[in-house]
């Protein structure tokens, strides 16, 4: 298995044009289910429509059952029931991605489908988005995914404690909050060439993501003492990103992930449809 994950590893120049096409159709069909949200609140829907929309584009399957969490259900970091409705004011979470002739697309975004984040929300993503922003940053060859995460755990571990969501000198619970790497390898699996080391240094041609995280929960657990006022919210950035030679590319880029550009799409009208704004201001109310 070992010699195989190296084989795998760095990938092609065909096999990068597979991933960039399973990223631009997940992008697409992300970017029209995103759309969909302001007047379709249920998980359901939301899922039934990514796969249709990947479909539609080309995709042989999903990769992996698309997780679609609505409000608190977004702080479950695998959440696949996707049978609730979203509620006016919560945040939905969708990680999704599908299968191009054996290759892999992977990608998670955080929106408020009524168009506007609470201050709590805006604070905790404004925190994630400049993690995620800063951990692509780092993307080159040389460095190591573990690098990478290790950056991104003092970044959100400062985060938090400024926000007080856990206590000075008690980063332990930060590990209650993010259980979850910073990235992975990604190319004919989700989780690609696992048996190697992540020390090992990324090269050109290696595809990575880029995903930091915060899942609060509903109700506390454990040693963790998260402020009321961010309860029940999670929020994931993920990027699909490529290795190259003089540092990266964004395979995931096309789909908005800055408050300003989120919140202007979700108010955006139906294309001069007076019916379908109405129906996204009545599913806010």
């Amino acid at each position: 298995m070992h010699y195989t994950d190296e084989l795998r590893w760095i990938k092609s120049k065909s096999e990068i044009k597979l991933m960039r096409e399973s990223a631009s159709i997940v992008s697409q069909s992300l970017l029209q289910t995103m759309l969909l949200s302001r007047t379709h609140r249920e998980e359901s829907q939301l899922a039934a429509k990514i796969e249709y929309e990947c479909k539609m584009r080309g995709a042989q399957r999903m990769a992996f059952h698309p997780v679609v969490g609505g409000g608190a259900n977004g702080s479950v970091v695998h959440y696949s029931r996707n049978d609730k409705k979203i509620k006016s004011g919560d945040l939905v979470l969708m990680d999704v991605g599908c299968e191009y002739h054996g290759y892999l697309s992977d990608l998670t975004r955080t929106w408020p489908p009524c168009g506007r984040f609470s201050a709590a929300q805006e604070e905790l993503y404004s925190l994630i988005l400049e993690t995620n922003k800063e951990c692509i940053k780092l993307c080159k060859p040389g460095t190591s995914i573990r690098e990478i995460h290790h950056h991104s755990v003092k970044m959100l571990i400062s985060g938090f404690q400024e926000l007080g969501i856990i206590g000075k000198g008690k980063s332990i619970q930060y590990n209650y909050l993010n259980p979850t790497s910073i990235g992975h390898s990604l190319g004919m699996d989700i989780h690609d060439s696992t048996s190697l080391t992540l020390d090992k240094p990324l090269e050109p041609g290696v595809v990575i993501t880029i995903e930091p995280g915060i899942y609060i929960p509903q109700v506390p657990i454990l040693n963790e003492n998260a402020p009321d006022r961010f309860r029940g919210i999670g929020i994931r950035i993920e990027d699909e990103v490529l290795i190259t030679e003089n540092g990266h590319e964004v395979l995931t880029a096309s789909v908005p992930k800055e408050i300003p550009h989120l919140t202007t799409l979700m108010n955006m009208g139906g294309g001069g449809s007076t019916t379908e704004s109405h129906e996204a201001r009545a599913a806010c109310n």
